[in-house]
């Protein structure tokens, strides 16, 4: 009778410890932690803005590194080649992570720009790369500062407050460049 009595209250204990209860899914159902919201237009947005700017500024620094005339310029194509490459892999995870697709290329515009580069010859070449690269990473700085305050993903807001020292740093090295 004893032990009837001591299994019983053990089995009454039982039930009413959370989760042990026939109500286990309304359990873990109150404790989940909630998912991320989606991320707004603005954070769709600069993604693929700064991803097909990237996939620009890549294909742009290799024709630096080729075609440069000075060592200024053939070095700034390789520092756009592997900072941009390394932004755009945590752009593309971060794209993945929250279910935004990407472009395949860049846009138009750079389209554009990337065959001029690519039939500029001599310091015609250099001249034409720093000037529009100076263009595209003042378009860039501005795309990431609206995206850190105007936009709502916090894994995009804060990829763009990481992106931005870089693409400052890109731009004051351009800048120096066109002046010398």
């Amino acid at each position: 009778m004893r032990t009837r009595l001591t299994l019983s209250l053990a089995v009454a204990a039982l039930a009413t410890l959370p989760g042990c209860a026939g109500d286990t899914a309304q359990n873990y159902a109150a404790v989940a932690t909630p998912t991320a919201a989606p991320p707004s237009e603005q954070d769709k947005a600069w993604l693929g803005a700064i991803h097909q700017g990237n996939l620009a500024e890549v294909q742009a620094g290799g024709l630096a590194r080729n075609k440069g005339t000075t060592k200024q310029v053939k070095s700034i194509g390789r520092m756009l080649i592997e900072d941009h490459n390394q932004l755009d892999r945590k752009v593309t995870q971060a794209a993945t992570r929250l279910g935004v697709r990407l472009p395949s290329s860049p846009d138009a515009g750079q389209h554009k720009e990337l065959n001029r580069l690519e039939e500029a010859m001599g310091e015609d070449f250099d001249q034409d790369f720093l000037s529009g690269m100076v263009k595209a990473h003042k378009q860039a700085l501005a795309a990431t500062q609206k995206e850190i305050t105007k936009g709502s993903s916090p894994a995009v807001v804060a990829l763009a407050k990481t992106a931005a020292p870089s693409l400052r740093q890109h731009l004051s090295a351009l800048r120096k460049a066109q002046s010398d």
